[in-house]
């Protein structure tokens, strides 16, 4: 055979090959399940590409929509929505996430979801920034048997009728600055969803006072509170199977933490004029990761609380007698094994300078003498007597320590004072000979 001839031959088939439109040669459901990777008006404008395009969206099992006012590239008006819904031919609509907002009408969006839900939904986003009132979720969807996932933000109410509600599969909810009816509604909700596993609340001020959550499924749960409770207002946390909690911001809040036996990892920071013993007491039998940033603390109820099974503990320095506190948890947290420090930007303060002096304790904190390996301090600011001594404290007397590491924020320090901290820790004697120290 002529070897031009195969050569040619190859080269044209190698050009054939590459104009050839491939992707569209993939199968109906692997097309649609890219489709749903898009947003939905992306999707939808695939439909002018050819006619084997045209009507691919139209099976998409999931709308993602996101309508902006004033941004012409977003700018859609509700009746696509209308229309994509009215043609959609997919057997389940398993997905909604809707984003809009202030000119699109409330009923709308409660005519999207109540369709949706009849459709067989499992995940509903939902974000009105809307000036026409609160968004009111249709009555079918307290119902809804199949929604797995629900997300709800600004201007959406939540009434929870007094009828049977049953969420039998939701696992995951997130209430952002919704609003609620009143106490009762809130209860009935959370004890409507018998397998809810993930609970992430955001509040600012609304009509409950007591926010009570009792779930024996709950594995996860985020508090964040914007407002100030003047000691009023306040949460009830029953949660059996409960494995991670964050708080972050009450002011003057009435806790109860009643029963989280499994309880692994707490992040509480933020908050003030809270009893230390409210919070800290239901984390100490449990809990392996702590992270704290407390105001106003009362630290001798900290002096009685052992903390059995921490092995790791951040702890803010920005507050009055901070190291009062870490004291205190150094001394009743015997296998730990790692301390962070921070001070968030590592800015001077005015406050620090009114601190009253860094006290030795009486004897050395058992963790420091056997099993204390990491150390990190974000934020240090040598400059501080009190950070000095504490420092200086630690480092000589973790005898098992493996890694130091201090850094700070180079807006508030020249090199040649950074060097200087330094130089000021390095002179200190350590206990442990294998320690890397590093200061960033």
């Amino acid at each position: 055979m002529d070897p031009k001839f195969c050569w040619r031959t190859l080269k044209k088939r190698r050009r054939f090959d590459v104009n050839r439109d491939l992707i569209s040669e993939l199968p109906d459901a692997l097309l649609i399940q890219i489709l749903s990777l898009l947003p939905t008006i992306d999707a939808v404008g695939t439909c002018v590409l050819s006619k084997r395009w045209s009507s691919l969206w139209q099976y998409l099992p999931k709308l993602d929509y996101h309508y902006q006012n004033g941004r012409t590239s977003l700018r859609l008006s509700p009746q696509f929505v209308h229309r994509f819904l009215l043609l959609n031919k997919s057997l389940l609509l398993e997905s909604m996430r809707l984003i809009v907002e202030s000119d699109c009408e409330a009923v709308d969006i409660g005519i999207w979801i109540g369709y949706a839900v009849e459709r067989g939904l499992r995940e509903l986003e939902l974000d009105p920034n809307s000036e026409n009132g609160y968004i009111r979720l249709p009555s079918n969807i307290y119902a809804c048997q199949t929604l797995e996932v629900l997300k709800l933000k600004s201007y959406v109410r939540v009434d929870v009728p007094d009828s049977p509600v049953c969420f039998k599969s939701l696992k995951i909810l997130h209430l952002h600055l919704v609003y609620y009816e009143d106490d009762d509604s809130v209860r009935r909700l959370f004890s409507s969803c018998p397998n809810l596993e993930e609970l992430d609340v955001k509040r600012y001020i609304d009509n409950v006072i007591k926010f009570v959550i009792e779930s024996p499924s709950l594995k996860r749960l985020s508090i964040r509170d914007c407002s100030d409770g003047d000691g009023q207002r306040g949460y009830v946390i029953n949660a059996p199977s409960l494995n991670y909690l964050s708080i972050k911001g009450p002011k003057d809040f009435e806790f109860s933490l009643e029963y989280t036996p499994k309880l692994v990892e707490a992040n509480i920071t933020n908050i003030s004029n809270i009893k230390t013993e409210k919070i800290l007491l239901p984390l100490a039998s449990s809990v392996k990761r702590l992270s704290l940033s407390l105001s106003h603390l009362e630290t001798r109820y900290a002096a009685s609380i052992i903390f059995h099974q921490l092995v790791y503990l951040e702890l803010g320095t920005r507050e009055t007698e901070w190291w009062n506190l870490l004291m205190n948890l150094l001394m009743n947290s015997p296998q730990l094994q790692a301390l962070k420090l921070s001070d968030g930007d590592g800015k001077y303060s005015e406050e620090h300078e009114t601190n009253p002096p860094f006290t030795k304790p009486i004897s050395v904190p058992p963790c420091l003498l056997s099993h204390l390996q990491i150390f990190e301090w974000e934020g240090y600011n040598g400059q501080r007597e009190e950070e000095i001594q504490v420092a200086t404290y630690i480092l000589t007397n973790a005898k098992h320590l493996t890694k130091a590491n201090f850094s700070t924020d180079y807006k508030y320090f020249t090199a040649d004072e950074k060097l200087e901290m330094l130089q000021e820790l390095a002179r200190e004697p350590k206990a442990s000979t294998s320690c890397y120290f590093f200061f960033e």
